[in-house]
């Protein structure tokens, strides 16, 4: 019996299909209780099911957004894809609910934080000290440091007093 060599093997004739899954497919496996590694049929099976699951949602939704005259899928046309399935369709819901939650948080987050970094007093007025006597004498810009830090803690123990005041006017 002789090897013909110009038939091609049945390994040439398949493509390498790009697995874009295969970690997160293993890592869920793993957190459901498989282990660490799972057999590469069943990831491979799962991964097949996710792409197709995926590629049906994207062309219907596709299919949705031209039917409205637009090109570009929004966000909005994806209950429409899910309209038949409940669960999915509520998961959905509720992840753009937490979505719009978080960046809420977020905004306000955010302007509270600047509103409290403009409330804050600068603490020591020494740098504009520097910066006017940085070329000059390093006793004259000695001195004014100490006068600017001396300033700076008669006003915040002013600041502390009238809250000792304050703080008495509540009790009665």
């Amino acid at each position: 019996m002789s090897y013909n060599s110009n038939v091609p093997s049945v390994n040439n004739k398949r493509r390498r299909k790009q697995r874009i899954f295969t970690k997160d497919i293993e890592l869920l496996l793993y957190s459901l209780g498989d282990s660490s590694y799972g057999l590469e049929s069943t990831v491979n099976a799962l991964e097949e099911v996710l792409i197709e699951f995926l590629t049906d949602l994207c062309h219907n939704t596709s299919q949705y957004a031209r039917a409205h005259g637009r090109n570009k899928v929004k966000i909005e046309d994806f209950p429409f894809s899910l309209r038949n399935d409940p669960l999915k369709l509520a998961r959905m819901e509720y992840i753009i609910k937490q979505s719009q939650r978080i960046e809420k948080a977020k905004k306000q987050y955010n302007e509270k934080y600047i509103m409290t970094q403009a409330d804050v007093k600068p603490e020591k007025e020494v740098s504009a000290t520097k910066k006017k006597y940085n070329s000059g004498n390093s006793k004259k810009r000695k001195k004014a440091e100490a006068e600017a830090e001396a300033e700076a803690e008669a006003e915040a123990e002013h600041d502390d007093d009238d809250e000792d005041e304050d703080d008495g006017d509540d009790s009665n």
